[in-house]
């Protein structure tokens, strides 16, 4: 990369390169960042708010956006973000890996770990991999920061970095294959590399409130800020996530090489140079677009057949794109659920409600802590266009008779393992805001529900009160 860079007028000089622990079972992701703020002081100590442009590859896009955040400062007054002024993400781990928690069986340590002798010997560097997992509170917790925050970390003016991110729209072949999950670079999920994300919020409580502590709608949705920049996953044709960087693409460097002059005086806007990145991307598109079956890159014999059956009888039947949910379901004191079961319905053409079967899923729970699960979707052509009518089904159970979860939708229900899931409609979400489904995005999704005793109209048997002593 450093050669190519070279090679478009990049000043090999200007380019610094570094390493980091990843396989220490102790290390997390946010220390590293803080390791990179120790290595920038002893690096330049002489200008600690030096500017920089900034390369990352797969786990670095989260080093850095921690880095950015640690610093604990609001935005006009975070020094970090005035300090770098262009960041690259090349096949970033946005949003994670499906990879990440494979990565601590024996086979993991085994295939990744650290073989040095010594107190790390076989690590597979578990927190890291935690906060690299699918649905991880990590990644939801900093997006809450940087991407969903009152004012935008990735703005349009000079005092936030200009950020763009490119992926490789081929899987890996050969024996890295076994690796391969659809719509991934092998890697990393194309859905889940961007940072153009939204947060829905389903609040099935007693009596819905906004951040702002008024009352607010029972489903609504972040909007795309005006103010905030569009960086969507600009694809490369014929790259996977090792050889984009390790074999990169000409014409790529050539429209890298530009982005790094981007808010220069007399320079190229951004808005400009986004156009001409996404014409460059758009040939690389439609095998992004392809069913996972017969026609799906990467994919042979039985395992083809498979998918095939998985996502439904037209797989050579071009796609909208993929999609990605997170969603963490809590209670109204803000403790997780662990235990909860999220459907989406569509109306058919005869008024009737029933599974959205063409929104086929992937769905993974966070190790840690199972209120986090991760949502793969294909999206069938249309489905971004909001014609199609939708209903959320939610079923969530406490684990003891105790206490129940109650939801407040289109009816007052009391959830649990035996009994009726609460339904809403969310075809419009936040008053003609936008849709359920964008492709080639993660989505963030929140749902609130009350939790209290049993039984709901009496005394519980929690807490009830003794008989009173007689004054005798």
């Amino acid at each position: 990369m450093a050669k190519a860079l070279n090679g478009k007028g990049v000043k090999l000089t200007d380019i610094n390169i570094c390493n980091y622990v990843s396989l220490n079972n102790e290390i997390t992701i946010k220390d590293i960042a803080e390791g990179l703020d120790r290595a920038f002081r002893h690096k330049f100590p002489e200008n600690e708010n030096q500017p920089f442009d900034a390369i990352v590859h797969s786990t670095g896009m989260l080093v850095l956006r921690s880095w950015l955040t640690n610093y604990g400062a609001a935005v006009g007054a975070n020094k970090r973000l005035a300090r770098l002024k262009h960041l690259i993400g090349l096949a970033p781990a946005t949003w994670g890996s499906p990879q990440a928690h494979k990565g601590r069986t024996w086979l993991g340590a085994l295939v990744k770990g650290n073989r040095k002798l010594g107190p790390d010997f076989l690590d597979a560097g578990d927190r890291v991999l935690e906060g690299l997992e699918l649905g991880s509170s990590f990644t939801w917790y900093l997006a809450h920061a940087d991407l969903l925050g009152p004012k935008p970390y990735y703005g349009k003016g000079p005092d936030t970095p200009f950020v763009t991110v490119f992926i490789g729209n081929t899987p890996y072949d050969g024996l890295s294959s076994v690796a391969n999950d659809p719509g991934t670079d092998g890697t990393v999920r194309w859905a889940g590399c961007g940072l153009n994300t939204r947060k829905i919020t389903i609040d099935l409580t007693r009596m819905p409130t906004g951040p702002d502590g008024l009352p607010s709608d029972r489903a609504t949705i972040s909007p795309w800020a005006q103010d905030r920049l569009d960086i969507p996953m600009i694809p490369v044709d014929g790259k996977n996530h090792s050889t984009l960087i390790a074999e990169p693409d000409d014409t790529m460097i050539g429209l890298l090489a530009d982005f790094l002059k981007v808010g220069e005086e007399d320079a190229e806007s951004y808005e400009s140079w986004l156009k001409r990145a996404q014409e460059f991307g758009s040939h690389a598109l439609p095998k992004m677009l392809v069913n996972p079956g017969k026609g799906s890159a990467g994919l042979d014999g039985e395992v083809k057949n498979f998918f095939g059956h998985v996502f439904g009888e037209k797989p050579d039947e071009l796609m909208e794109g993929w999609q990605q949910f997170v969603v963490h379901a809590v209670d109204e004191r803000g403790d997780g659920i662990g235990d909860y079961m999220i459907d989406v319905l569509a109306k058919d053409k005869d008024g009737n409600w029933g599974d959205f079967k063409d929104m086929s899923t992937d769905v993974h729970a966070y190790g840690p802590d199972s209120s986090f699960r991760c949502f793969h979707v294909r999206l069938p052509q249309g489905s971004s266009e909001g014609k199609i009518p939708l209903k959320v089904r939610i079923n969530a159970s406490t684990g003891t008779d105790l206490m129940a979860y109650q939801g407040y939708g289109s009816e007052v229900k009391v959830l649990g393992a035996k009994a009726e899931p609460v339904e809403l409609e969310i075809t419009d979400l936040g008053n003609g805001n936008g849709t359920l489904f964008r492709p080639f995005t993660t989505t963030l999704i929140e749902i609130v529900l009350n939790r209290e005793p049993v039984p709901f109209d009496k005394e519980s048997r929690i807490l009830n009160w003794l008989p009173q002593l007689s004054d005798n």
